[in-house]
């Protein structure tokens, strides 16, 4: 594919203000659920697509609740114990703020609407995740630190591990409990063992800034984006990358890998603010799409679209995979 040509947003939705995080539900039992992170605001939403429902034209939006927010976003993390299908309803997520606290929002769509403030942070964070099990919430930040929160107890930041550089990525392993990945500027990957507080595997880009990584639904594959280059790695074999290839030529900001298929990698970088998919199977860049100002990335749970935010608007990108 001409990397030149940039492919157009399949579906597209304005917002009334800038959209500067986005994030679909990982979990199956919510995936219809979206969360749009505007500068005072939190919209809740589904989003439906025809793939998976022939009553809808092409895609259907809609917002569900709109939850207000102190301080400019940074970051979204969906709670696993979030579902409609439930009575009560329960709509369970954390926001990371421009303010250093973790809002953690607790609804259920109806008369229970309450925000509690995480706080414990000395600078900004770069990305938040929940553990599988719902029990606990990990925070990465410049302030060289990523924190345990014990989500459902006390609020209260059970643990610290200290970095080297600012913590840029956290995610959790989808299968086994208590092991997170934490992703330094420095360009060190580490993976902990949570109980143990013990490192269990470090992996060295070698490229900085590191600055971004994520762990796919294949726990052995994990994709990170530093300077511009796309490095991806098999944690059973974790001397060097399995794959490296320059994307960004000006540096990359983000990555993700697709829940629905882990050989599709997304990332945005400069210049150009371009979104790219690559086929890690085929080696090559499948989508190249353009967002004017970043606001976010994320992958459906189990259908093969990536949505962004650009400026107002969120994108969605159907990726085709013969």
């Amino acid at each position: 594919m001409d990397e030149a040509v940039t492919t157009p947003p399949t579906f597209k939705r304005s917002f009334s203000e800038r959209i500067y995080c986005v994030e679909f539900s990982p979990y199956e039992w919510s995936q219809h659920l979206i969360c749009i992170a505007l500068a005072k605001e939190i919209v809740v939403g589904t989003v439906k697509f025809q793939d998976e429902d022939d009553a809808v034209e092409d895609m259907a939006y809609s917002p569900i609740r709109t939850f207000h927010h102190d301080a400019r976003p940074h970051a979204i993390a969906w709670s696993p114990e979030t579902s409609l299908s439930i009575v009560p309803k329960i709509v369970t997520f954390c926001v990371a703020g421009s303010d250093f606290k973790i809002r953690l929002y607790n609804s259920n769509l109806n008369d229970v609407n309450m925000f509690e403030i995480l706080e414990g942070h000395k600078d900004y964070m770069n990305a938040i995740s929940y553990e599988p099990e719902g029990e606990l919430l990990a925070s990465v930040s410049d302030d060289h630190t990523c924190k345990l929160w014990a989500v459902k107890e006390n609020q209260k930041c059970v643990s610290t591990f200290y970095l080297t550089s600012p913590g840029t990525s956290v995610c959790w392993h989808n299968e086994e409990s208590g092991k997170l990945l934490v992703a330094e500027k420095n360009g060190l990957i580490r993976m902990y063992n949570v109980r143990s507080h013990q490192a269990i595997m470090s992996l060295d880009s070698g490229v900085v800034p590191l600055t971004a990584a994520d762990w796919g639904p294949n726990p052995l594959k994990v994709a990170s984006i530093a300077a511009g280059e796309l490095l991806l790695w098999d944690v059973s074999r974790p001397s060097r990358p399995l794959d490296e290839r320059t994307l960004h030529v000006e540096g990359g900001l983000t990555v993700k890998i697709s829940h629905a298929n882990e050989n599709l990698v997304s990332s945005i970088g400069w210049p150009d603010n371009l979104l790219k998919v690559v086929n890690l199977k085929s080696k090559v860049v499948v989508l190249c799409g353009k967002v004017k100002l970043i606001g976010g990335m994320t992958w459906h749970y189990k259908l093969p679209y990536v949505c962004a935010g650009s400026d107002r608007e969120l994108c969605f990108w159907r990726i085709n995979v013969n």
